[in-house]
């Protein structure tokens, strides 16, 4: 079929009535039918560009030029003072700066935790940053005591020999901000070697949690959500959230026939009293919401492989039910239940 100016332009309004805002090139070509070849026989090249500015509205522009170091400082800078500390990596990808963490590594070399020396060696002496200048604590003492502030617990042989490799620096990465996409991945391959059905969302996938994890045979699902901290996680700062979550996926699973839903954080270790923010979360959504460690889950995770047959996930459960964090101390109760 042979189209014209016009035809293209009524499909491509249509298709923008339908969805309620303006289409994206992959939409409009996934979605009409009209292939590339064909809108570039009208309007040659840059096609879907043209349409769009024929159909009256603005086309997207993209910029190809890599955002400058000073730039990334100057905003580092600007969300320090918002923030009154040092921002992390959630801080910078809430506040929506820019580039991706990822990208500032690739096209600057600079991990997160380099950011406030850039910082201070690029605005040293000026007085305009001075009360940022002055949160930035002292590199060599930060290094010299790094290891021992932000240790995490290392395992145990007797628990390590039993974890696969897939899952093996789970409790590392529950300590690495910058890898905590892969720490996300892990998270929901542990619970899948529990037993569990899990749908990974994670990065990407827009406003969701970081994976579901599905019990067909108790009927109940867990929201998973992995925070990799170098300092502990404190849930107080995603309360709303967290709400949200549960909100969007609590009733699509309980009408699946999920008869308790759950809400649980994993992290490296936990801040302060949670107890203010997990009571919010009940009060909004009558959903329990649990906290446990990276180190606790592999405990879990190596007791379900040395022991198959005699673990069951409704005493793990039993966890879920008692809101907060799931302390080492009920861990080791549990595991010794399982004989």
């Amino acid at each position: 079929m042979e189209y014209s100016k016009e035809d293209l332009v009524t499909e491509y309004n249509n298709l923008k009535n339908h969805l309620g805002k303006v289409p994206s090139s992959r939409t409009f070509y996934s979605e009409s039918g009209i292939s590339r070849r064909k809108l570039e026989a009208v309007f040659g090249s840059s096609a879907f560009t043209k349409l769009v500015a024929e159909a009256g509205d603005t086309p997207n522009v993209f910029s190809t030029e890599k955002i400058t170091l000073p730039e990334i400082l100057s905003q580092w800078g600007d969300l320090t003072r918002k923030e009154s500390k040092l921002p992390t990596i959630a801080d910078w990808q809430f506040n929506k700066c820019k580039p991706e963490i990822g990208n500032i590594k690739r096209t600057h070399g600079l991990k997160w935790a380099d950011i406030p020396y850039a910082f201070l060696e690029h605005y040293a002496g000026n007085m305009d940053w001075s009360d940022v200048l002055e949160l930035i604590p002292n590199k060599q003492a930060v290094e010299s005591t790094k290891k021992e502030e932000t240790a995490i617990p290392s395992l145990d042989y007797k628990i390590h020999k039993f974890i696969p490799p897939v899952i093996s620096n789970l409790n590392e990465l529950s300590n690495d901000e910058e890898r905590f996409r892969e720490f996300e991945q892990q998270v929901n391959l542990a619970f899948q070697l529990l037993g569990f059905e899990v749908t990974d969302y994670g990065q990407g996938t827009g406003r969701n949690p970081d994976g579901i994890a599905k019990e067909h045979k108790h009927r109940f699902a867990i929201i998973i959500d992995s925070k990799s901290r170098s300092n502990g996680y404190k849930i107080g700062t995603d309360d709303r959230t967290f709400i949200e979550y549960i909100k969007t996926y609590k009733e699509p699973l309980s009408k699946a026939g999920f008869q308790n839903i759950y809400l649980l954080i994993v992290s490296s270790q936990f801040e302060s009293n949670p107890d203010k923010a997990i009571n919010n979360i009940m009060i909004e959504t009558n959903v329990s919401t649990s906290l446990i460690t990276a180190k606790s889950l592999l405990k879990i995770v190596a007791k379900r492989i040395e022991n198959p047959r005699l673990f069951d996930l409704k005493k793990f459960q039993k966890l879920l039910i008692e809101k907060g964090e799931i302390t080492e101390m009920k861990i080791d109760k549990y595991l010794k239940s399982i004989k």
